[in-house]
């Protein structure tokens, strides 16, 4: 089966695309997909920690099943800025 993986930020300035069409056996699971974009971009080995994925726009966990032709996010962590307004004085 077929899968789209969009990536953002980090992930795709990194790896220099921003989505990704992966081929997955039927019964795949988030965790094979990560599997596989580790297998053809082994530089995402160092990009999963802190990963959020979304398919079809719902956050689900590494043990979800995909099914062919699902869009697959994946979010890197987001960190924020200095915001000094917060500071204690």
């Amino acid at each position: 089966m077929k899968v789209r993986v969009i990536l953002f930020a980090i992930h795709r300035e990194k790896l220099g695309q921003g989505q990704v069409e992966l081929e997955l056996p039927f019964g795949a699971t988030v965790a094979d997909l990560l599997d596989g974009m580790t297998n053809r971009f082994p530089e995402f080995v160092n990009l999963k920690d802190g990963l959020m994925v979304a398919v079809n726009t719902e956050y689900v966990d590494s043990q979800a099943v995909l099914n062919n032709d699902d869009e697959v996010a994946l979010i890197p962590p987001v960190s924020g800025g200095n915001d000094d307004r917060y500071k204690d004085n």
